[in-house]
């Protein structure tokens, strides 16, 4: 059975130095919306365009740091025009004083993925091809 995103579905990305985590996001996320991969700050900031509807952004990026590609992702886009939820290994209450729309503590549960993306985005419907 071949899976496929769901046409006109909307796009995430997601950015996470931490391979693994970064990769189950995906596999979660690919059967209902349209991702992308990004480890680090740099490969985000190539990876992002007007098609890109949410990103998960880790804020403890190598490099470049998730604040600075934050500010990068908001003077190529309007941040009207997507949504950025911070991810972070510890609660911080510095995280409340970044431009971002929401923020989750890692790690990050399949359901709190999930409802991110249908408050900001809508749900995509489940769509499998055989």
């Amino acid at each position: 059975m071949t899976q496929a995103t769901p046409q006109d579905a909307p796009t995430v990305l997601l950015v996470d130095d931490e391979v693994a985590l970064a990769d189950s996001l995906a596999l979660w996320l690919e059967r209902r919306y349209d991702v992308r991969v990004a480890y680090s700050g740099r490969d985000a900031l190539q990876e992002f365009d007007d098609d890109i509807d949410i990103v998960f952004l880790d804020r403890n990026l190598p490099g470049l740091s998730g604040e600075s590609v934050l500010e990068e992702l908001h003077r190529q886009a309007d941040a009207d025009d997507f949504a950025v939820v911070m991810l972070s290994a510890t609660p911080d209450s510095e995280l409340s004083d970044l431009p971002v729309d929401d923020a989750l503590t890692k790690p990050v549960t399949k359901t709190q993925i999930f409802d991110a993306v249908a408050r900001f985005v809508g749900d995509a419907p489940e769509v499998t091809v055989d």
